[in-house]
């Protein structure tokens, strides 16, 4: 009985240190992200009659994340690209589903901001700066919300 008495008190005060560290001062999470082909669905059209803008629409992007954050992303997103200058600036939702390391399993909701070079002949951004808020967890993730930065290849940013 009183092992019993002393694994739910261990259990509690576990569970009220991450409910802590998760509602304190955030969580630092940093890890890598890798695009899975086949890329998503996009779709573009021509902006205006200069024949240098487009606006292309991205549905069912994955992602595979790992380190802090290990899982699947998907993401849609809106794009506007400028072939004459090699810039794009878009906008989109990701969710995301899998774990953080130390708190648990679910899913978080991310709204998007994002600017990158852009190749027009290979239709390919690079120098990636992603802006993501997380807006909304579920499950193991329920309540978490936070910021995290991406570049090409990798994220950091911190949850709470």
């Amino acid at each position: 009985m009183k092992w019993t008495l002393l694994v739910v008190v261990a259990l509690v005060l576990a569970l009220a240190g991450v409910s802590q560290a998760v509602a304190g001062e955030g969580i630092d999470v940093s890890g890598a992200y890798s695009p899975e082909p086949p890329f998503g669905t996009t779709t573009c059209v021509p902006v205006g009659a200069s024949g240098f803008m487009l606006r292309c629409d991205t549905t069912d992007f994955v992602s595979d994340y790992s380190g802090s954050l290990q899982g699947t992303a998907v993401a849609d997103f809106t794009e506007l690209i400028n072939c004459q200058t090699g810039r794009a600036v878009g906008h989109g939702t990701e969710t995301f589903t899998g774990s953080l390391v130390q708190v648990g399993a679910g899913t978080l909701k991310f709204t998007d901001q994002f600017s990158s070079d852009f190749d027009c002949e290979l239709f390919f951004p690079f120098n990636l700066d992603i802006n993501s808020v997380a807006v909304k967890g579920s499950g193991g993730l329920a309540g978490l919300q936070g910021r995290l930065h991406f570049d090409d290849t990798s994220y950091t940013g911190s949850l709470r």
